[in-house]
């Protein structure tokens, strides 16, 4: 082989595609070395969502409860709130027709 020859091959074709196959493979390794380390990362940044996220779900449901609670206890003293409430109007109607009979036109089912 002469000069030309050797030249030839070192700066065409074959030489781009060998050049492209060592840059591939090269690429291809150092890949394969990092990509277990990226995905365990990144599985360790889902486990820490998932686990926030259950946390979040069970203060979520806990606080739901109390406000259930809260709702029970506030029901129950508007409902004695109401029969107070019943009581007084029942009250006020009988001294107002004690006073003054005609005064009276309050319905006691409000």
């Amino acid at each position: 082989m002469d000069n030309e020859t050797i030249l030839q091959i070192a700066t065409g074709p074959v030489a781009a595609l060998a050049l492209c196959i060592l840059a591939i493979y090269f690429v291809a390794r150092w890949v394969a070395t990092h990509l277990p380390k990226w995905v365990d990362r990144h599985l360790t940044q889902i486990d820490r969502m998932v686990d926030s996220h259950n946390e979040d779900r069970k203060v979520y449901k806990e606080s739901l409860t109390e406000v259930n609670k809260t709702l029970v206890t506030l029901h129950g003293d508007v409902g004695e709130l109401q029969v107070d409430v019943r009581k007084l109007r029942a009250d006020i109607i009988r001294e107002r027709a004690q006073m003054d009979p005609r005064s009276v036109r309050i319905d006691l089912n409000q």
